[in-house]
């Protein structure tokens, strides 16, 4: 498959929070646009975006997106609007819900799936950032 222009490996094109290679975070990620993560985090992340956790990316979190792509370590649970992806150098140890879900050759996953409709997933993920915000219900 051939690449777009300033696509990378893993068909990210131009995200918006990019933590590299050797890079440590602890806290919470929240963002409205992509995040790739190509380094550490303990905390939770948070996106109406994209998440993509790139091969040597160690997280110790929940994450919640659109579309969740993972080919390194994840220890957490995923909500993803759209689809899961787990790649063939991916590890995910947690829940996974869902519209869609896809495990490459060779990808672990330890959990449960959950598979709701996109509509639902999206009420889920839009009060999970609104609470993150302080927003009250």
């Amino acid at each position: 498959m051939a690449r777009k222009p300033h696509e990378d490996a893993l068909g990210v094109t131009g995200a918006e929070t990019v933590i590299g290679t050797g890079v440590t975070v602890t806290g919470n990620l929240t963002s409205e646009s992509d995040i790739v993560i190509n380094g550490t985090l303990d905390g939770k992340i948070e996106t109406i975006g994209d998440v993509v956790i790139g091969v040597n990316a160690v997280i110790n979190a929940n994450v919640s997106g659109s579309n969740i792509t993972i080919a390194g370590t994840l220890k957490g649970n995923i909500l993803a609007q759209g689809v899961a992806t787990i790649r063939e150098t991916g590890h995910v140890s947690g829940d996974i819900k869902s519209s869609g879900i896809a495990i490459s050759p060779g990808g672990i996953f330890i959990g449960r799936s959950i598979m709701s409709p996109p509509a639902e997933l999206f009420q889920d993920l839009s009060a999970g950032l609104d609470e993150g915000r302080g927003a009250k219900s």
